[in-house]
Formats: C-alpha cells, structure tokens, sequence
C-alpha cells in the first residue's frame, strides 16, 4: 500500500481531536491505530520493504499531528475554562467592592443625614421663637455638609487603585501634619502583591492609621511589612492608650477577609494590630 492510499487517516488526525467527542475519542483513535497496523501488516506481506519503510515515517507523522491536535484542543478548552473561571472572579470582585461602598457610604454618611434632618427641622421649629439659636443651627447644619461632602471626597479616592507605597507616602504627609512621629521599614515589599490586594492592604493601612490618629492618644506609630515563602505581614504599632476591651476593628477584619488574611490584635505598651495576607494572587 501507498501513502496516498492512506491519506484518510491523515484527515483523521484532524477530524477526531477537533470534531469527535471527548468521550468517544479513544475509541476512534484505537480503530485508527488498528487499521494503520493492519496496512502496515499488508504492506509488509505484499509489498516491498522501501513500501513498508516509507509507510511507517508517513503513519508515525500522522500519529505526531494527532497528539499535537489532541494538546491544541485540550489546551484551548483549558484557556476557555480559565476566562470562565476569570469572568466569575471579577463578577465576585465587582460585587465585594459593590457591598464595601454601599458599606462605607452607609457607615460614613448615615449618621450625618441623619444629624442634618434633625438639625434643620430644629431651626425651622426655632427660626420664629428665637433667631439666634437657629441661626447656630444653621451653622451646625452648615459645617456638617462640609464634613459630608469631605467624607464622600474620601470615599472616592478610596475607589483609585493605589499602590500600597503610594498609600504609604500618603499616610506619612498626614502623620507628620497632625504631629505624629512616623516610621514605616520594608514598604517595597508590598510589590510582590497584586495590584487588588496592594489596594485592599493599603485601605486596611489606611483605617488602622485613622484610628490612631482619632482614639489613639499615641504621638509614635511604627508599621513594618515582613514577608515568608508563603505570606506577608503588615504590623502597626502605636504607643497610645491601646484597645478597650469589647472593642473590635470591624472594618478592618472584613477587609481582611476579602483577602483570606489573618488578624491579630494585641495591647503592647500602645496597640499592635498584625495583618497577614497570603502572597498569592487570588482573593
């Protein structure tokens, strides 16, 4: 027999990798591998050797192009599952950072509408009794807008992707306005995160720093970031008054979360609270 004889098997290598079923396809290739020994044995028998010797280079590169066939499909069905897998990570990604805004807006701006309702009716109740008193109302009402449209400025640039050393120096300009003594050692180390989770370690730096700055009572703060095979530790210590008991860092451990991290928080001469997040890229 002939190599073009044989050119069926040929159009195998292609129609069984990309056109049969999975399930069926070792079926078709064991049919495909008797059927080309059972050529071989034919040409063996009734031919001459150089038909038999050419046969067998023409069968063996037949039986190449279906193992790279076969790992072209296999690898194209492996991409699409990892887009797949991709798609409904961002999905969850989107929904986590949907329920943080609705969280923070809710946390932030929620108490102060509710300040601004009551102290708007009460100058409406006062404005005809006497005008002095609504007038400071008024003034109230005024300065907790202020607040309010500052809080909502924050909230949205907690929304710009940051690095996390950006976030540091961000801190450190506000640490030294407000007179705190500021040290922060291996701060690149950050740089072996994801973007995703630099940001989210950054908002976790971010409120752990703003609760030293508003109840802290401390004039040090010291953070440090420490790395392993596996983890990354960020560490900040304060020398203040320390945690009250029955008091939790309830923003701070959902942020935590997100990122399958640990948190850890102990009273040593100040408060220490120890974040560690995996270094993998997942969340």
């Amino acid at each position: 027999m002939t190599p073009e004889v044989s050119l069926f098997f040929f159009y195998s290598a292609f129609f069984i990798p990309f056109i049969v079923q999975e399930r069926f396809q070792k079926w078709f290739i064991l049919t495909m591998l008797l059927a080309m020994s059972g050529c071989l044995t034919v040409t063996l028998i009734f031919y001459n050797f150089s038909h038999f010797f050419t046969l067998i280079l023409f069968y063996a590169v037949i039986v190449m192009i279906l193992i790279g066939n076969k790992r072209m499909v296999k690898n194209r069905k492996l991409k699409q599952e990892l887009d797949e897998k991709n798609r409904h990570i961002n999905v969850l990604i989107a929904e986590q950072e949907r329920n943080r805004i609705g969280q923070d807006l809710h946390d932030t701006l929620g108490h102060v509408f509710a300040s601004l309702s009551l102290k708007s009716e009460l100058a409406m109740k006062l404005i005809d009794q006497d005008t002095d008193k609504a007038k400071k109302e008024m003034e109230t009402v005024n300065q907790l807008s202020k607040e309010a449209l500052h809080k909502v400025r924050n909230i949205i640039n907690d929304l710009k992707v940051q690095s996390f050393e950006e976030e540091v120096q961000g801190m450190e300009a506000l640490l030294e306005n407000a007179n705190f003594e500021f040290h922060f050692t291996h701060k690149e180390k950050a740089r072996v995160l994801s973007p995703s989770k630099q940001s989210i370690l950054a908002m976790i730096l971010r409120e752990a720093l703003n609760n030293v700055i508003k109840h802290s009572g401390a004039t040090k703060v010291c953070c440090s970031l420490e790395e392993d095979q596996e983890t990354i530790t960020l560490t900040v210590h304060d020398n203040g008054r320390g945690l009250e008991s029955n008091t939790n860092l309830y923003s701070i451990e959902q942020r935590v979360t997100r990122v399958n991290g640990a948190l850890k928080v102990t009273n040593d001469k100040g408060l220490k609270v120890q974040i560690t997040v995996p270094r993998g890229d997942q969340l």
